[in-house]
Formats: C-alpha cells, sequence, structure tokens
C-alpha cells in the first residue's frame, strides 16, 4: 500500500505538464512562425507586385516622354499643318546646302513661291478651305521635287525649295516651270474645286549670291518682280535687278534722312462742289524735293516707305504739317476739309489715335476739318482691329473716306461696318464714263448705295467738262481732278484759294454754274 505523499508520482505529474506546456508553446510558436511566414510571403509577393507595377509605369513614362521628345522635335522642324520643313530648318538646311557646295563644289538653286490673292480665298470661303488649299499645294511640292530638293513652308501662303544640282543646271527652272503647271489643276477643297496662280522667284549660289542671307533677298526680289508683272509668273534673279536694288537701297536711305529732316511736304489738289458753286476741301499728296534728283513723286518712294516702319513716321509728319499749314485757311473760311491718306500699317500703329489727337489739339485744329482716307485694300487686312481705330477717329469728331472705291475687292458688310463718311470713287470710272454705259451705270448704283447708308460721294480723276457732267448727272456733286487744278504747293494752294482760279484760267465758281445750267 503506497503511503499517501509519492515524490516520485508528483514529479511525473510535474514532468508531463511541464511537456505539455513545453508542447503548446512549441506549437504556438510554429503557428506563429508559420503566420509570419505567410505574412512575409504575402508582404514579398505584394512588393514584386508593387515592383513590376512601378517598372511597368516607369517604361511607359519614359516611353511617353520619348513620344514627347520626338513630337516636339518634330514640330521644332515642321510646318504643322502641311508637316513641310518649317521657316527655322528650311534656312538650317539652306546653310548647310551652301556650306557644303562651297567645299565640294556644285549649286545650290532657292525658288520662293507665293500664291496669288490667297487672302481672298480666306475671307470669302474661310479658313478651313484656305487650309485645305494650302494642304493641297504642299502634296504638289513634295510629288515635283525629287530627292535632291526640299520643300518647306516658310510661313502664310509662301513656300521655299532648295535645290542642290550640279553648277549651270537647269533644274529650278524646271521645277518652276511644273509648279506653275500644277497650279493650273483644281484643288478638291471639299465641296469647291479652286485653282489657284502662283508667282516665283529664283535666284542661285554661287551665281548671284555668295551666303544664305543673300541669296533669300535675291530670291524675294525676284518674287516680288514676278508679282509685279502681273503674277503667275516665274522670274530669275539677274544684274539688273541687283542694280536695282542697290539704287533703291540708296534712296531709302535717302528717304530715311529725308522724313528726319522734314522734307517730304505736302501738295494740295482742290476738291469742289458743283452744288455750293466752291471750293470745299483739299487732298494733301506727298511730294519729294530731291537736291539732286528734282522732284520725286509718292509712286517712287511712297512703296519704299511702305516696306519700313518709314511710312509711319512719314504719315505722321504729314498729318503735322497739314494741321499746321491749313488751319489758316479753315478759320477763315477758304475750305471746309483737307483729306490725307492713312497707310494700311499708319492705320495698325498703336499709338496712331493718340498721335492724331495731340496734334490736333496742338495746333487747335477743328477734328471735323481733318478728313482721313483709307484704301479697299484696309477692308482684306486686319478688319476688326481697323474697325475700332477708325470708331476712335470718329469719336474724335474726324472724317473718314473710303478712297478708291469699286477698284478692288469691298465686301458691303464690312462697308455697313465701317464708321465711314465719304466714298471716293476710282478714277477709272470717270476716264470710261463718257463712252461706257456700264461705267455710267455703276457710278449711279454707288451713288445709290451711298445715300442709302448717309455717306457722302466724291468723283476722283475728272480730267474733262464731258467727264463732269456726266458724273454730275449721276449725283457726283463733289469732284477732284485735273480739270480743276493740279496738286500744289502750299504758297499756290493758298493763291488760288484766295483768287479762285483754277489752273488753265478758269473758275471753279462758272464751272459749276455750267453743270449746274445743264441740269436744268
Amino acid at each position: 500500500m503506497l503511503s499517501e505523499t509519492d515524490p516520485t508520482g508528483d514529479r511525473v505529474a510535474r514532468l508531463e505538464r511541464r511537456l505539455q506546456r513545453e508542447r503548446r508553446a512549441r506549437e504556438e510558436a510554429e503557428w506563429l512562425l508559420e503566420a509570419k511566414s505567410l505574412e512575409l510571403y504575402n508582404a514579398n509577393s505584394h512588393l514584386t507586385v508593387l515592383a513590376n507595377d512601378l517598372e511597368m509605369r516607369v517604361l511607359d513614362r519614359t516611353h511617353e516622354l520619348e513620344a514627347s521628345r520626338q513630337q516636339a522635335m518634330f514640330l521644332a522642324e515642321r510646318d504643322p499643318l502641311t508637316t513641310l520643313a518649317n521657316r527655322f530648318s528650311f534656312a538650317r538646311d539652306l546653310d548647310a546646302a551652301i556650306r557644303a557646295a562651297q567645299l565640294q563644289g556644285g549649286s545650290v538653286q532657292l525658288l520662293f513661291v507665293d500664291l496669288d490673292r490667297f487672302k481672298e480665298i480666306n475671307d470669302n470661303y474661310g479658313h478651313a478651305v484656305g487650309d485645305a488649299v494650302l494642304l493641297g499645294v504642299a502634296d504638289r511640292l513634295r510629288a515635283i521635287c525629287g530627292g535632291q530638293e526640299l520643300a518647306g513652308r516658310l510661313g502664310g501662303d509662301e513656300f521655299g525649295v532648295i535645290c542642290v544640282t550640279p553648277v549651270h543646271s537647269e533644274r529650278a527652272r524646271e521645277i518652276a516651270t511644273k509648279v506653275m503647271e500644277a497650279m493650273g489643276k483644281p484643288i478638291d477643297c471639299g465641296r469647291l474645286q479652286l485653282i489657284v496662280s502662283c508667282s516665283v522667284g529664283i535666284a542661285s549660289f554661287p551665281r548671284d549670291a555668295a551666303d544664305s542671307p543673300t541669296l533669300q533677298r535675291f530670291a524675294d526680289i525676284a518674287l516680288y518682280r514676278s508679282k509685279s508683272a502681273g503674277r503667275s509668273t516665274w522670274t530669275e534673279f539677274d544684274d539688273t535687278m541687283a542694280a536695282e536694288l542697290e539704287s533703291r537701297q540708296g534712296l531709302e536711305a535717302e528717304l530715311r534722312n529725308a522724313v528726319a529732316a522734314g522734307e517730304i511736304e505736302p501738295w494740295y489738289q482742290p476738291i469742289i462742289s458743283t452744288q455750293s458753286n466752291s471750293v470745299v476741301g483739299v487732298e494733301a499728296l506727298a511730294r519729294w524735293q530731291h537736291a539732286e534728283r528734282g522732284l520725286i513723286l509718292p509712286g517712287l518712294f511712297i512703296p519704299l516707305a511702305e516696306e519700313s516702319s518709314l511710312i509711319v513716321e512719314l504719315g505722321q509728319a504729314m498729318i503735322d504739317r497739314c494741321c499746321r499749314e491749313m488751319y489758316p485757311l479753315i478759320r477763315e473760311g477758304h475750305l471746309d476739309y483737307v483729306s490725307i491718306n492713312l497707310s494700311t500699317r499708319h492705320l495698325r500703329s498703336p499709338s496712331v489715335v493718340e498721335q492724331i489727337a495731340r496734334t490736333l489739339a496742338r495746333y487747335r485744329f477743328p477734328p471735323s476739318a481733318l478728313q482721313l482716307e483709307i484704301t479697299e485694300s484696309l477692308l482684306l487686312i486686319d478688319f476688326d482691329q481697323a474697325e475700332e481705330r477708325l470708331s476712335h477717329f470718329r469719336a474724335l469728331g474726324i472724317r473718314i473716306a473710303l478712297d478708291d472705291f469699286g477698284a478692288g475687292y469691298s465686301s458691303l458688310s464690312y462697308i455697313r461696318r465701317l464708321p465711314l463718311d465719304v466714298i471716293k470713287i476710282d478714277r477709272s470710272f470717270a476716264r470710261d464714263i463718257s463712252a461706257d454705259r456700264q461705267a455710267e451705270a455703276v457710278v449711279k448704283a454707288i451713288v445709290q448705295l451711298a445715300q442709302a447708308l448717309e455717306l457722302h460721294i466724291v468723283a476722283e480723276g475728272i480730267e474733262t467738262e464731258s467727264q463732269a457732267l456726266r458724273l454730275t448727272s449721276c449725283g457726283c456733286f463733289v469732284q477732284q481732278g485735273y480739270l480743276f487744278g493740279q496738286p500744289m504747293p502750299l504758297n499756290e494752294i493758298t493763291q488760288y484759294l484766295l483768287a479762285g482760279d483754277l489752273e488753265g484760267g478758269a473758275n471753279p465758281t462758272h464751272f459749276a454754274q455750267r453743270v449746274l445750267a445743264s441740269r436744268a
């Protein structure tokens, strides 16, 4: 029989309990290790997915950046509409071609291609049709150009072609001929089929010029000659043009000095009214009394001034001088107004309104006695800006006249929007009215239009009494032309107004009375 206390049994029991605890601890440890291992496995798997995703994103972004870089490089060198070389890359390639020709021999021929009257396409049909025309021209240039030619769009409707050829090659002439032929075929513009002519100018290295800037300038001069010759043709630069250019540059430098010195002066041509039997106004026309060349007419020096900012300075100088010279005559009632031509570039000058307002204030010149003449070409360039500027002039009280009406492009909607006071009928109608019934019908229609729009009419270019009588019978009671007086310097127009005499001895009042009598 065992005693109540058995040390051996207790030890066994304690051992079993310890073993159980150790087993449970080991099982818990194994479970925890398994759980942590699973957690680490899941975390590693997640990190692997993230790493793969990040790697794909990095690769995708790298591809996007590379595509953007390539696109940026493409846009930096290509015209976005036509994908031809743009002006920057075209000039760079021209420089490279000339350098290669200098080292290796050969010729570089440059063609400038300019579409004729492209502005009218945009205005009449919209920019979408204009873009379709440009795309059509670009496609034709690509088809014409071979492996040794590069075509580019230089801006607007201007294109260029670089030809790398042997010396004395006829390739540029061949391309110019093909361009003319290609432009003779209609361009598909959706619902429209348009034929667009172009003008081309050609210059060659090293025959004409020794560097890229000079070559481009000479090609542009040849292009200008094509335009002057009636458009739709090509012209090669030659020594005659070089001599003309040198003379032109010299005259331009002299003109700049003459404008600064105030040597360009206004001459005044009278404007008469057959209703009031009097001279109602004068038109100021620029004249240049050159020390060596004598009197230079505006047809020679105004285009030079137009091509630079000189026209703005010249225009303001003319307005300033006319206000100063005509103020005493207007104050004393010898005429009602002075009319001055305002160039498109001058009108676009940001400070033109403020400058003219200051001039009026300086001479206390009444704004209603100043008439600014604009041409129909203004209707094709920055019309909204022109409308705003002319409205500012109207707010000052200045009169606005549309010159050479009927000679070019006029939109009735534009004329209705412009703050006009006067329409000046182009001199071609006065020239033709004596023998052309259609010209007389057009003049009558213009008079009716002016009456409907509450505008005044001035007929220009009157040289014979027959013309004056016919225009008066059409309703043109205010007239201007050599019949009544040629443009005169200040002292002569002053004597003319004070004496009431026309050049040649005729009297404007007597003539007006004869005109009125003929209508009775």
